[in-house]
C-alpha cells in the first residue's frame, strides 16, 4: 500500500568514483542495476563532496553543512574522540533527526563512522545495526562473523593470506565464503528493517563502506575484468609539474616503480568490488517490488567522496581532483521525479539533505550552508548555479599526528563555472579550467591573466566560512 508520505533508501557507498558505473559511460564496469536507477531517475552528473575524506563528507552529507561548521574535520577514531575535530558535534541536526522527528521509523545498516558507532543517535534509533569502523566496542559485524564461522578479511594487523596488496593502500582479494562480504552483511541487515516495517514511513539509510580497500569480491566477478583489458589512467605518470609539493609526498601518492600489471590487478578488483554493490542494490530493489513499495519510495544511490584510482600517480581521496572530490549521485522517486534527467549544474554535498527534506515535504528551521534543489528537479529544470565548495585538513592532522589550527583547517576547495580554484594555506595554490584541462593537468595559478579570477575565487570562500563563522579557517578572512 503507498503512502501520501515517501519512504526512504539513502544507499551511501564509501570510496566510489564517479565515473565508474554504466550510467556515466565507463566502457568496463557493469553495474545494470544502479543503472536502471539513473534510468528512473535524477542523476547529478557534478555532484561533489564537502571533504575528500570519510567521516567529514558522510557528516556534511547528513546535516547540509560544511565541516568547519558541522565540526568533524578528520576521520573519526575512538582512541582520539575527544579531539578537535575527531567527531560530529553532538548538537549537530542530521536528516535522521529531521525525519525521525517528523513521524519516519528510522534505522541505519552499516559504519556510522561519527562518533560513539556503538550507540544509537541522531533519529537512527528503531534500527541501529551499525559496525564500528574504530574502537574498543563490540562489533556486530566481527561477531557475525566469529558466530559464522568465517575469514574476517577486515582487520587490517590480522588480513588472511588471501587478501594481497599489489598497490599501497589497495589490499584486495576474493572470498571463500559470500559470509565474509561486508556489503552483503549491511544490506541483508537493511532488508531485516525492511520486513519489519508496517504503514508508518520509514527512513533507511544503507551505509555501504565498499569499494573502500579491503577489496573484497566474489571470485566469479574477477572474471568479468581480465586484467590485459583495464585501460591506464591518462595521468597515471603525472610528473605533477607546477603543483604543491606535498602531492609528491602524500601517502596516497604511488611510488615511482609501481608496476602497470599490478595496478590492473588492483583496478580489477575495485571494479567487480562495484558490480558486487551493484547486485546488492538489486536484491533491495527487488524487496520494495515484493512490498509494492517501488513507486513511493525515495531511492538514493551515491558516494561520500571518490577515488583516485591511479589518476594523478595516485590512489585513495584526499587531493581535491575530480577523481577524488566528486561522487556519482542518483534520486529516484517515481511519484515526484521525472525519469532519466540530467542535472549538469554541480551539487554541493551539502545540498542533498536540504533536497531530501523537502522531497519528504519537510522544512528546514535551523540554519544550513546547504540548499534544496527538489522544486528544479521535479520541473526538470537545471538548478541555478552557484559556487560549490569543499575543504580538508592535512596528512598529520588526519592520522591525529596534529592538532594545530594551521593543520586542521588546511585546504579549502571552489568550484565557479568551468573553473576550480583550490586554496592551500601553506603552499602553492591551483587553478584549473575543467573545460579545456579536464585532467587538471595544467595549474593555471601564475597566469597574469587569471588574477582576477583568484580573487573572486577568494572573495567566495570568504563569504562561504563566515556564513558559520570562520573558525579556524579565519585565515581565509580579509585582514583588517
Amino acid at each position: 500500500m503507498a503512502h501520501a508520505t515517501p519512504n526512504i533508501i539513502w544507499i551511501m557507498c564509501d570510496q566510489m568514483r564517479f565515473d565508474c558505473a554504466g550510467f556515466f559511460g565507463h566502457p568496463t564496469v557493469q553495474t545494470p542495476h544502479i543503472d536502471r536507477l539513473a534510468r528512473d531517475g535524477v542523476v547529478f552528473n557534478n555532484a561533489y563532496c564537502a571533504s575528500p575524506v570519510c567521516s567529514p563528507a558522510r557528516a556534511s552529507w547528513l546535516t547540509g553543512l560544511y565541516p568547519h561548521a558541522h565540526g568533524q574535520l578528520r576521520n573519526y577514531s575512538s582512541p582520539h574522540r575527544e579531539k578537535v575535530g575527531a567527531r560530529l558535534n553532538s548538537g549537530s541536526i542530521t536528516i535522521g533527526d529531521i525525519l525521525k522527528n517528523a513521524g519516519y521509523r528510522c534505522g541505519i545498516a552499516g559504519p556510522w563512522h561519527m562518533g560513539d558507532d556503538h550507540l544509537p543517535q541522531h533519529g537512527f534509533t528503531d534500527f541501529w545495526r551499525t559496525y564500528r569502523y574504530q574502537g574498543r566496542y563490540g562489533d556486530r559485524f566481527f561477531e557475525y562473523l566469529d558466530k559464522q564461522g568465517v575469514s574476517n578479511n577486515y582487520i587490517m594487523k590480522q588480513l588472511p593470506t588471501t587478501i594481497h596488496q599489489d598497490v599501497p593502500h589497495m589490499h584486495h582479494g576474493a572470498y571463500n565464503d559470500p559470509r565474509e562480504q561486508r556489503t552483503t552483511w549491511t544490506i541483508d541487515r537493511g532488508l531485516e528493517f525492511l520486513e519489519q516495517c508496517d504503514e508508518q514511513p520509514w527512513f533507511l539509510f544503507l551505509s555501504v563502506k565498499d569499494p573502500h580497500p579491503v577489496i573484497v569480491v566474489p571470485p566469479e566477478l574477477l572474471e568479468l575484468y581480465p586484467t590485459d583489458q583495464i585501460e591506464m589512467p591518462k595521468t597515471w605518470r603525472d610528473p605533477l609539474e607546477g603543483k604543491p609539493l606535498s602531492q609528491l609526498t602524500k601517502t596516497c601518492r604511488l611510488p615511482k616503480n609501481i608496476d602497470d600489471d599490478a595496478f590492473r590487478r588492483s583496478v580489477a578488483h575495485y571494479f567487480a568490488l562495484i558490480t558486487h554493490i551493484d547486485i546488492q542494490v538489486g536484491k533491495v530493489i527487488d524487496k520494495l517490488k515484493q512490498m509494492s513499495a517501488l513507486d513511493n519510495t525515495i531511492i538514493i544511490f551515491m558516494s561520500d567522496h571518490g577515488e583516485m584510482l591511479g589518476a594523478h600517480g595516485a590512489v585513495g581521496k584526499v587531493l581535491m581532483y575530480e577523481e577524488s572530490v566528486r561522487v556519482p549521485c542518483i534520486i529516484t522517486h517515481p511519484a515526484t521525479l521525472p525519469a532519466g534527467f540530467r542535472v549538469d549544474t554541480p551539487l554541493a554535498g551539502v545540498d542533498l539533505m536540504p533536497t531530501l527534506a523537502e522531497l519528504a515535504g519537510l522544512c528546514i528551521e535551523h540554519e544550513i550552508d546547504g540548499r534544496s534543489v527538489a522544486t528544479a528537479i521535479q520541473d526538470s529544470c537545471q538548478p541555478k548555479p552557484q559556487p560549490i565548495f569543499s575543504e580538508i585538513c592535512t596528512w598529520d592532522a588526519l592520522k591525529f599526528k596534529s592538532d594545530t589550527p594551521d593543520d586542521l583547517a588546511a585546504t579549502v576547495m571552489v568550484r565557479n563555472g568551468d573553473h576550480k580554484f583550490v586554496w592551500n594555506q601553506s603552499e602553492l595554490d591551483e587553478l584549473y579550467n575543467l573545460m579545456k584541462d579536464p585532467a587538471e593537468i595544467d595549474n593555471l595559478i601564475h597566469e597574469p591573466s587569471q588574477s582576477d579570477r583568484i580573487g573572486e575565487m577568494k572573495v567566495f570562500i570568504n563569504q562561504m566560512v563566515q556564513n558559520t563563522g570562520p573558525g579556524m579557517y579565519d585565515w581565509c578572512t580579509p585582514g583588517p
